[in-house]
């Protein structure tokens, strides 16, 4: 009995370690998100939805790294799209800026 319990709290101890640790915050996010809109959180959607945050990270990792807690303290799916929607107004802002600033140096 007494292995079984010990065995019981590593298994869940690997899996807290795992979802919280091991899993990055752009996995973590788009996987909340796909459980509070009821979607399958191993579907493609989340893998796709994780390379597109991770990639975004590189453009405003501040705007990634405030949605990916937005959607962490999220609780419906309509409120965690609306953390997404936040990034994405943030991050399409940010280029549009870039994009004008450039605009700028070439006509001078």
């Amino acid at each position: 009995m007494k292995k079984l319990l010990v065995a019981l709290v590593l298994g869940v101890a690997a899996c807290l370690v795992y979802a919280f640790v091991l899993r990055s915050p752009e996995k973590r996010a788009c996987v909340r998100m796909a459980e509070l809109c009821g979607l399958d959180t191993r579907d493609s959607q989340v893998e796709r939805c994780t390379r597109a945050l991770a990639a975004m990270k590189e453009s405003n990792a501040s705007a990634v790294k405030q949605a990916n807690a937005c959607v962490a303290d999220a609780r419906s799916c309509a409120e965690a799209a609306g953390c997404a929607s936040g990034a994405a107004w943030t991050l399409g802002a940010g280029l549009v800026n870039d994009f004008l600033g450039g605009l700028q140096k070439a006509v001078k």
